[in-house]
Parts: C-alpha cells; structure tokens; sequence
C-alpha cells in the first residue's frame, strides 16, 4: 500500500508495534497518523517523536462508544479514514490460574476491540470506495 498523503489510526500506539507503525507510516509519507491508546502520556510521548502529523488520542478500545468516537473525530478532522491499524492487544500474564477478570480484560481487547474497529470504520470505508483494516494478532 502506498501511504503517501494517507490518513492512518493505530490502536495500541504507545509502544511496540504500534509505535514502529506510527514511525514507517509517517516515514513513508503519511498525511497524518492518529495515535489511540490508553496509555495518555505514553501515547503523547510517541506523537511528540514523531512530529506535528501524529495526533495523540486517548481511547480504551474495550468500549465500543470510545473506539465509535476515535473513528469519527478521525473523520471530522481529517475527512477519511485510509489505513485502520487495530493494533492494541495485551496478555493475561499467566495461565490457567488467571482470574475470570483477567481473562475478561483480554478477551475485550484483544478479540472485541477488532470487532468495535471493524463496526466503526467500515461504514466511512464503503461510502468513500475504499480503505483498508489491518488487525494484528498474536501468539502471546
């Protein structure tokens, strides 16, 4: 995919994967990158790296209405919405003696957070005839 001139959202942007996206996205010519993540100041730090075409957001990605407005900010502002990166995930941190609180928390963010992306990008996606939806998954 060609990002020049692009309009990209990454969940999970704080750090690892996220962040390295932000960063190829933006040097690859992105118009502009919109940072989600829960971590306020870490997300902030990110975009203040990358320089004034990242736009820090702070979004909990297990609420549909939080990850309904991310995307229709994202549209406001920019007019579009290219490249949706759903990007944030976590791990339990353990096994099976995790409590159901633990499991709960993972489930929402790593498989319903995809699902609240897809519902909400998809529509702008379809009316402006393209775009596309990049979820990362994992094995940990």
């Amino acid at each position: 995919m060609n990002l020049t001139d692009r309009i990209v959202v990454i969940t999970g942007a704080a750090g690892g994967i996220g962040a390295a996206l932000a960063r190829r996205f933006t040097a690859e010519g992105a118009a502009a990158v919109v940072l989600a993540d829960v971590n306020s100041e870490a997300v902030r730090a990110v975009a203040d790296g990358i320089g004034p075409i990242a736009h820090p957001v702070t979004v909990d990605v297990t609420d549909e209405e939080q990850v309904r407005t991310l995307v229709a900010d994202t549209e406001q502002r920019y007019g579009r919405i290219d490249l949706f990166c759903a990007n944030a995930g976590i791990t339990t941190g353990g096994g099976i003696e995790i409590d159901d609180a633990g499991w709960d928390r993972a489930w929402r963010v790593n498989v319903l957070a995809h699902v609240y992306s897809a519902r909400a990008v998809l529509p702008g996606m379809l009316a402006q005839g393209g775009g596309h939806l990049l979820h990362t998954c994992s094995a940990a």
